[in-house]
C-alpha cells in the first residue's frame, strides 16, 4: 500500500494524544501539532516506509508532527 500525504495525515489523527497537544498549546507557535511523542512518530513513521518524494510534500505542512514524520522517511 502506498501512502499519500492524506493517508498519513489520517493516521497522525487516529493517534493523536490530548496530553501532548495541550502541553503543545501552553506556549504561542508558528507550528499545530496532534500531540505525538518522538517513540510513537518512529512507530508510524516504520508503517508509513520510505518515501523521498512523500517526505517533500510532507515538510511542506504545518502541522509539527507530520515535518517529524517526513525527517524520519
Amino acid at each position: 500500500m502506498t501512502m499519500t500525504k492524506a493517508k498519513v495525515l489520517a493516521l497522525l489523527k487516529e493517534n493523536q494524544n490530548e496530553r501532548g497537544m495541550a502541553h503543545w498549546q501552553k506556549k504561542p507557535r508558528s507550528l499545530k501539532s496532534f500531540g505525538i511523542g518522538l517513540t510513537q512518530l518512529r512507530k508510524l513513521a516504520k508503517q508509513v516506509g520510505r518515501d523521498q518524494a512523500l517526505a517533500q510534500k510532507l515538510w511542506k505542512s504545518d502541522i509539527y508532527d507530520v515535518k517529524v514524520i517526513s525527517l524520519l522517511i
